[in-house]
């Protein structure tokens, strides 16, 4: 494998020093990777609003313009993994494997493309394959996001005891950064340990982690002390920015505890914004909150103005049919 890897990066130098000994201008190269950039966040902007097979083909336009410069490779290696995720995410399984196998071929200690591998075997009903590229990534990361990441994938296809297993070994890892105690309050509140969490969390913040300020109003929750959590959620909004990933994470948790009036002042306030990220998913999540409100009419109008603009949503089409 590791020779592999070497022929190919070799093969890869080469083709640089040969373009460079033809004269390719450096200009060229320049806008071979902004059209790149260009096309990844076009990509990007395809997955927040659902539109996976768009993303692929942007994705692909991206990889396109490569000149086989070799500092292009990280930026390559990262649009590969976008798209095998957006592949994944459209259905086509195969495309997203083959994907995953190119970007470890190419580097064997591709964390990253193990784990989404493993998501495609998983989703597959691949398990014991699934479950080995789980744990070669985290062999290779070790990283206590990843170890959620993979968590909550094994937890959602009923491998109870494995993904709570998984948990418990993610709490031997050191924290060294800020960031780790917030990872490790998340884990924490999971297994409802809340004192603990807090614990972490007020570490992670004191050392200036705001991203930990959720997860403390989380804990503040689900102890019942609803008075304390909503402060700590307004901190966190305003320590953070009132973007619209922000609203949408603080809406879909309201959401989650059946707190759907808070949800729908969240979604509708990020919606009020220019241009707002995430639009299609904000105002399908408007629509969810009209109707567990049971104000059928004002579902049944926001859905006819989002059908209009999203027509190719099948989903919506059959909910549509179930409010008329």
């Amino acid at each position: 494998m590791r020779g592999k890897r070497n022929s190919k990066r070799a093969a890869w130098l080469l083709t640089f020093v040969l373009l460079g000994g033809i004269g390719l201008a450096g200009c060229q190269q320049q806008e071979a990777v902004e059209n790149m950039k260009a096309f990844r966040q076009v990509g990007i902007n395809k997955m927040n609003e659902g539109d996976y097979e768009g993303a692929v083909k942007a994705f692909q336009k991206a990889l396109d313009q490569s000149l086989a410069n070799i500092l292009q490779m990280e930026m390559e290696q990262d649009i590969c993994r976008y798209k095998a995720t957006a592949q994944y995410n459209s259905g086509d399984t195969k495309g997203a494997i083959d994907t995953c196998n190119a970007l470890i071929e190419f580097d064997e200690n591709d964390a990253k493309a193990y784990f989404i591998r493993g998501c495609v075997n998983l989703k597959e009903k691949d398990s014991d394959n699934a479950k080995k590229d789980y744990e070669k990534a985290l062999e290779l990361s070790g990283d206590y996001a990843l170890y959620l990441s993979v968590y909550e994938n094994l937890a959602g296809a009923g491998f109870t005891q494995q993904a709570e297993e998984l948990l418990a070994n993610a709490l031997t890892l050191k924290a060294d950064k800020p960031e780790d105690h917030r990872e490790r309050g998340h884990i924490y509140l999971i297994r409802g340990e809340y004192e603990k969490a807090l614990k972490e969390l007020d570490q992670a913040v004191n050392k200036g982690d705001t991203k930990a300020l959720l997860y403390m109003a989380q804990v503040y929750e689900a102890q019942g002390q609803e008075k304390k959590a909503k402060p700590v959620y307004e901190n966190y909004l305003k320590k953070n920015g009132t973007d619209t990933s922000t609203m949408i994470s603080l809406g879909e948790i309201q959401m989650e505890s059946g707190k759907y009036e808070e949800a729908l002042e969240m979604f509708q306030q990020a919606l009020s914004t220019e241009n707002p990220e995430n639009e299609k998913r904000l105002r399908r999540n408007e629509i969810i909150c009209y109707e567990n409100l049971l104000d059928f009419a004002s579902a049944r109008e926001k859905m006819a103005s989002y059908l209009e603009d999203y027509p190719e949503d099948e989903d919506a089409k059959r909910e549509n049919i179930f409010l008329q």
